[in-house]
């Protein structure tokens, strides 16, 4: 068995506090709006939320025909972040209601797409 030690565990520490700083942390706060009061009723909305990212580097060294060395490196990275609303709640006096939010771009994209998708299945 291999031991990883202290600095392996620091390692991992230390990647994820730097994850945290670049995509934030995920809280309530982060889904759901702070309750807005319109007449009696509260008002909430609720959100979905996406992060991500990646990196990558590489390097490398070769020899040509005549002996010279070359060599070169790589670097990357990037990340998105998303959010979009899902749901917005209502709270009154007769209780909570929770209407959902639907995006009709997003519908008619994807039925667009599998009309399209049949249609070129079909005509094999």
């Amino acid at each position: 068995m291999v031991d990883s030690g202290p600095s392996s565990e620091s390692a991992t520490s230390g990647i994820a506090d730097a994850l945290t700083r670049v995509f934030g942390e995920a809280s309530p706060d982060t889904l759901f709006s702070k309750p807005a009061k319109v007449g009696e009723d509260l008002i909430i909305t609720a959100s979905a939320w996406e992060r991500a990212g990646g990196f990558g580097f590489g390097t490398g060294e070769g020899r040509g025909e005549g002996g010279d060395v070359g060599s070169g490196e790589g670097g990357g990275g990037g990340g998105m972040s998303q959010g979009r609303p899902v749901a917005v709640i209502r709270v009154s006096r007769d209780g909570v209601e929770v209407t959902p939010v639907i995006d009709f771009t997003k519908v008619g994209v994807t039925l667009l797409l599998g009309v399209i998708g049949v249609w070129r299945a079909l005509r094999r």
